[in-house]
């Protein structure tokens, strides 16, 4: 007891001395925490109001946020906040008092620069890289240290480890090129000099989060409340209210990437297609920036512990100037990725298609695929086209070649318009409900589809993955309770199905240019079955690596839960215009073959092996800080990409053959920029996983069973061979 109050006594002597230049709460950030609150409590789909809100969890989720790999604070000085503000931070949000975050804040900025200062004079010292021990992968899931000796020693195990990051790491050419797969950096006294001074830079560089200016204290705390509703719930704060419209816009001059911060460190969340960074195809979701460079030589700046929108301002920069990434690849090694910034092109984003010819007793089954990477909309002038009008003009010219089944693959698609999602799913159906949203006043919408001209009655199947997310499970979603489509791949997909409406605070007061967005809405399937959590489960399981992937609604913090309404679904007329009719005896046959496959070939033994080597990373939760042991480790990985890569090489000489089958669009893109233009802004469009170079093998396990599936499909239909599929010269 004695000793809690010497700690607590010690805790807050230290915060008031740290205290000399808090932030004050300005009469606009007042109005902006009252009206966040305020907008929460009225219309938020759970219907929660204040009291409902654990404020210790506030409080907890503030520190992790500025704190995010718990090494700053001590376990007491968490405590401390918990017990002096959990108990009336309720009064100090009703009130629009920013006390609370300030004064954590000032803390935080005073132990960050003691932290910096005590990193630099350790890296000035020699590190023994031959000892044995671990550090946790992921330290948002652990304990902050109990005592500020612990801080110490977990501290010198993270020096240990970046060290390590640094000489295993290395750009070896420093000119950008890719090391060899079959080499390691060779380690001297002299490049782990090299890496501590880089280390000291990095280090001196993490006193950036002691430049956050008032307004981004404010939105981290109360970002930290709005997200106790929901994940998708948050303040925008001017800035980020301007960044958001910016990207919604497309009108962002840059890489082409979301990106994240993840312990002080730039992450790729997701490549847009037709980006830069997509097209370059040295780059995937996982991947972490760190460091960035102007120019073809200018140098480069560490932007590890960089503010991620401080980060982002590095990278973007004048259409058609040079940026210089240097990035850790999420499968080892490291990298210089050069890059021109442009803006998104805009066929990059759009459906695309090909035809597939699958040999057949003395013919061919001519099978086609769609890959729809978003559900995009026309410009706000009326201009471009829509993914549905795009959709039917492929199916247009894949009918008139001889199509016999359809592959809508949606592996990419992490959603868009949901007026298209409805629209494209009329294309499969005569008539009937799509989705239904419900308020939190318990008001239900049923969307329909109400126009009966149907552009494909065959045999259709989506393939899917845990990154088709919101529009793509709506589409998914009817398909399945329609008994129109068989779904195909993960086992379900991310579980999105909520609705999220921004509202800017101009609305009440002309002065205040911040917003929050709030859940709204929750929508569900025809069945009245919530895509939320559960997504659209699929009928025939053909796993990918981002099964095992943390990208799922579930893996979020504090996610809605599945619920359910009453369906909207009716029985279709399965009149002349289906031609493809689903039941339980053809999904199981289907299903059996898959199965059989899946058991026998080769190439799903090589799956699978991808697999769990992924799974192994995410489920590792320490990593060694030993030397040898992770020059061990890296050379096993080197070696089993190098095998990965031999074997899809192998199999790509049996893939089924294709021919691309183009949009007007981009027909008319190649007469302005040359042949093969379009064909290179979809070239990187594939969904890739953790492995891959920008090099890799083009065969795709998931599409050639989903084709595979079917051709068994339409086998079972009687459909006859056609004698030529594709013309000779289109064939690959």
């Amino acid at each position: 007891m004695r000793l809690s109050l010497f700690l607590a006594s010690l805790l807050l002597g230290t915060l008031a001395s740290a205290q000399t230049d808090t932030f004050t709460t300005t009469p606009s950030m007042r109005d902006e925490t009252r009206a966040t609150a305020a907008l929460l409590e009225k219309l938020h789909i759970s219907k929660k109001d204040m009291g409902s809100i654990d404020m210790n969890s506030v409080v907890r989720t503030y520190c992790e946020n500025l704190d995010g790999a718990k090494m700053y604070f001590t376990s007491a000085e968490v405590d401390e906040f918990v017990n002096r503000y959990g108990k009336t931070l309720d009064l100090y949000l009703q009130r629009g008092n920013l006390t609370p975050a300030f004064e954590i804040y000032a803390l935080f900025k005073k132990k960050l620069a003691d932290r910096t200062a005590a990193n630099l004079a350790a890296l000035d010292q020699p590190i023994d890289l031959t000892q044995p021990g671990t550090f946790p992968v992921d330290r948002k899931k652990a304990d902050w240290p109990a005592t500020p000796e612990d801080a110490d020693t977990l501290w010198a195990r993270r020096l240990r480890l970046d060290m390590l990051s640094e000489l295993l790491g290395e750009d070896k050419t420093g000119s950008g090129k890719t090391e060899k797969e079959s080499e390691l950096p060779e380690i001297t006294p002299a490049k782990t000099k090299e890496a501590a001074e880089r280390l000291k830079k990095r280090y001196a560089k993490g006193r950036s989060y002691l430049d956050l200016d008032q307004h981004e204290v404010e939105e981290l705390f109360l970002n930290s409340y709005s997200t106790q509703y929901d994940p998708h719930s948050t303040f925008f704060s001017q800035q980020s209210l301007e960044e958001f419209e910016i990207a919604m816009r497309n009108s962002l001059v840059g890489i082409g990437a979301t990106l994240s911060d993840e312990d002080g460190v730039c992450v790729v969340k997701e490549l847009l297609p037709g980006g830069p960074l997509d097209l370059s195809r040295q780059v995937k979701s996982g991947d972490k920036i760190i460091a960035v460079g102007q120019g073809e030589d200018g140098e480069m700046e560490d932007i590890v512990g960089m503010r991620l929108s401080k980060a982002i301002s590095r990278i973007r920069g004048k259409q058609g100037t040079t940026v210089r990434l240097l990035v850790d690849m999420a499968a080892g090694g490291r990298k210089t990725v050069t890059l021109k910034r442009d803006q998104i092109k805009l066929v990059g984003q759009m459906a695309s298609a090909k035809a597939f010819e699958i040999p057949q007793g003395n013919g061919s089954y001519l099978l086609g695929v769609i890959e729809l990477p978003s559900f995009y909309g026309k410009n706000q002038d009326g201009s471009g086209s829509s993914p549905s009008e795009d959709i039917e003009q492929l199916i247009t010219k894949l009918k008139a070649m001889g199509m016999q089944a359809l592959i809508m693959d949606l592996r990419k698609n992490g959603g868009g318009l949901l007026t298209e999602a409805v629209d494209i799913s009329g294309l499969f159906i005569p008539k009937g409900s799509v989705l239904q949203v419900r308020d939190s006043q318990g008001r239900s919408e049923d969307y329909r589809d109400e126009d009966e001209k149907v552009a494909w009655n065959g045999p259709l199947v989506v393939l899917t993955s845990k990154l088709s997310a919101s529009a793509s499970e709506i589409f998914a979603g009817a398909m399945r309770d329609h008994r129109r489509a068989i779904v195909v791949g993960d086992t379900t997909t991310h579980g999105k199905g909520s609705v999220q409406n921004i509202i800017e605070l101009s609305r009440f007061d002309r002065t205040l240019k911040s917003a929050v967005k709030v859940t709204i809405q929750k929508w569900y399937a025809p069945s009245g079955s919530s895509i939320q959590l559960k997504g659209v489960p699929a009928d025939i399981v053909v796993p990918s690596v981002f099964s095992v992937l943390p990208v799922g609604e579930g893996d979020l913090e504090r996610p809605l839960p599945w619920d359910s309404v009453t369906p909207t679904l009716t029985k279709a007329d399965e009149g002349d215009w289906l031609k493809a009719k689903i039941t339980d005896d053809l999904i199981t046959r289907l299903s059996a073959n898959s199965a059989r496959r899946q058991a026998e070939l080769p190439e799903f033994l090589t799956l699978s092996r991808t697999i769990d080597w992924t799974k192994n990373r995410q489920v590792r939760k320490e990593v060694s800080l030993s030397l040898d042991q992770r020059k061990t480790e890296r050379q096993d990985d080197l070696e089993f990409r190098q095998q990965i890569r031999r074997e899809l090489s192998d199999y790509a000489k049996q893939a089924f053959k294709s021919s691309e089958v183009k949009l007007d669009a981009a027909i008319e893109q190649e007469k302005k920029e040359g042949p093969g233009s379009a064909a290179k802004m979809k070239r990187a469009s594939r969904m890739r996983d953790p492995l891959e170079d920008e090099d890799w093998p083009e065969y795709d396990i998931q599409l050639q069973e989903a084709i595979r599936i079917a051709a068994d499909w339409t086998a079972l239909t009687g459909a006859t061979p056609l004698a030529v599929a594709l013309p000779p010269e289109k064939k690959k």
